[in-house]
């Protein structure tokens, strides 16, 4: 309910300060589990992505941000998943149950954001979650969040923000967890994928 609350009070913000538009959301699965993986330039990503998505979205954050105590209890009613840096077998095995649950999990597969607006390397966290769980992995362009909250600022300033869905991605059959070169492959993919749907490349 607090999900649905928060969303309630962000989507007039994002619709009409914003001008929030969507399309391919007929990549997203209706049920079932999914990892949706987008490009991450601003603060306001998460909710961008939360308001564009007609599903609930389980976002990974990192573990020193969830330990915030002035806004962990806003984390916690979100449904967020905490993670540490590296490794973390305990945060893969909680986003894991996330989505054996049939959820979905958001991932900003370049694990910061990005100053300059451009698409990064992607790390291997989604990759694994995608190997492990054999849910698909839906890439998502934010268009927009960048003219408006830019890395440094603290006000988002009024502009057109456009959410992406592209076509869902597998992990190789037959290629496992374990598999280095499979998962960096598959980041490879991701990455293309994410900048396949921005604006500039799809015109190109």
């Amino acid at each position: 309910m607090f999900y649905w609350f928060v969303k309630g009070v962000f989507y007039p913000f994002v619709t009409l300060y914003l001008g929030l538009s969507r399309d391919g959301l007929r990549h997203l699965p209706r049920t079932g589990p999914v990892i949706v993986v987008s490009n991450h330039v601003s603060y306001m990503d998460a909710i961008l992505l939360g308001s564009a998505s007609p599903r609930p979205i389980h976002f990974i954050v990192l573990q020193w941000m969830y330990d915030m105590i002035a806004i962990r209890w806003f984390y916690w009613g979100m449904g967020t998943i905490p993670v540490r840096a590296g490794t973390d077998a305990r945060g893969i095995r909680r986003a894991l149950r996330t989505l054996s649950s049939g959820r979905v999990v958001g991932v900003f597969p370049e694990g910061t954001r990005s100053a300059d607006g451009q698409v990064r390397e992607a790390q291997p966290g989604a990759a694994l979650l995608a190997a492990l769980s054999g849910a698909p992995v839906v890439p998502v362009f934010i268009d927009g969040a960048r003219d408006s909250m830019p890395v440094g600022t603290r006000f988002p300033r009024p502009a057109r923000i456009h959410v992406c869905f592209g076509a869902p991605l597998r992990f190789p059959a037959g290629r496992g967890a374990r598999d280095r070169e499979a998962l960096l492959e598959f980041s490879g993919r991701m990455e293309i994928a994410i900048r396949a749907l921005e604006p500039a490349a799809s015109a190109a």
